[in-house]
């Protein structure tokens, strides 16, 4: 006579040791990932603001470079950027600047102001006046390309700030140290190229 064995089906699962176990490390892991998004909420702002900022620096230097630029004269088009103060949305699109009057400054549409700073040039080559403090804040005496101290009238050096300053409002200065963070400093040189007749007499 066979007998056959009949084995029985255990029904296993988890015991509360390990469902304890199992939540700690999910747990451990949520907390760190959101732990981790503020810091990348601010790595994210912070790329917008530096891609806005260097919009506006292009846009800005470009329309500086298509400017007529006569060698030596006080009424150059050029010299009207410098010390200019400009007013731009929170996509980079201009709005206002220091020439016009009114409550651009400040307002809601204002969010980044840049400053232009293009220090005369004479007609040998001879700077004056002075860079801004976020570069230094020095003397311009004019622009060499040799050691014996020959300036060249050809060339002149363009400072563009840009600083997300539209919180701020009329309490944001250029030149206070608590501000310095702020700005974004591009600086650069223009070439005068060919000549300009505009103003030539007939």
């Amino acid at each position: 006579m066979i007998v056959a064995k009949i084995k029985k089906r255990v029904s296993r699962a988890f015991s509360l040791v390990e469902v304890t176990i199992a939540m700690a490390i999910a747990a451990l892991g949520i907390v760190s990932i959101l732990g981790l998004l503020p810091q990348g909420m601010d790595t994210m702002v912070a790329a917008g603001d530096e891609a806005i900022q260097a919009r506006i620096h292009q846009q800005l230097l470009n329309e500086i470079q298509m400017t007529p630029y006569k060698v030596g004269s006080t009424s150059s088009p050029i010299d009207e950027f410098d010390g200019l103060e400009l007013y731009y949305d929170d996509q980079g699109e201009e709005i206002s600047d220091g020439r016009v009057a009114g409550e651009i400054k400040g307002s809601r549409e204002h969010i980044y102001s840049a400053r232009v700073t293009l220090p005369p040039v004479d007609d040998t080559g001879r700077g004056s006046g002075n860079v801004p403090d976020s570069v230094g804040g020095a003397s311009f005496n004019g622009v060499t390309l040799s050691d014996d101290q020959e300036y060249n009238k050809y060339i002149r050096p363009v400072i563009i700030e840009v600083a997300v300053a539209g919180a701020l409002g009329d309490k944001f200065d250029w030149d206070a140290d608590e501000y310095r963070k702020m700005i974004s400093t591009y600086q650069t040189y223009i070439v005068q190229m060919g000549h300009d007749f505009s103003a030539a007499t007939p």
